[in-house]
């Protein structure tokens, strides 16, 4: 298991990544694959999960070296990254 630091490049899995269980399994029922795959969705979108909340991003953002606060995944992302809950 690898610390979450922003050093991991963005194609590390996220199953190689040392993080909480709740945010593990969000991140994982949501579909997210990489760490490329959570740099690129916004708060927005994190915060829409199951148990993820305001801290958990903080600490996912901190963590993984993205401070700067994504605001807006487009639908088309969106249902790229985690087709299970954007389908019609």
């Amino acid at each position: 298991m690898l610390d979450p630091t922003p050093e991991l490049p963005d194609d590390t899995s996220t199953e190689r990544v040392r993080f909480p269980s709740r945010i593990r399994n969000a991140l994982t029922d949501a579909g997210l694959e990489t760490v490329g795959d959570i740099r690129e969705m916004s708060d927005d979108t994190l915060l829409s999960f199951p148990d993820i909340g305001n801290e958990s991003v903080t600490y996912i953002r901190e963590t993984l070296g993205c401070l700067h606060r994504r605001r807006s995944t487009t639908n088309e992302q969106k249902a790229h990254l985690i087709p299970q809950l954007y389908r019609s």
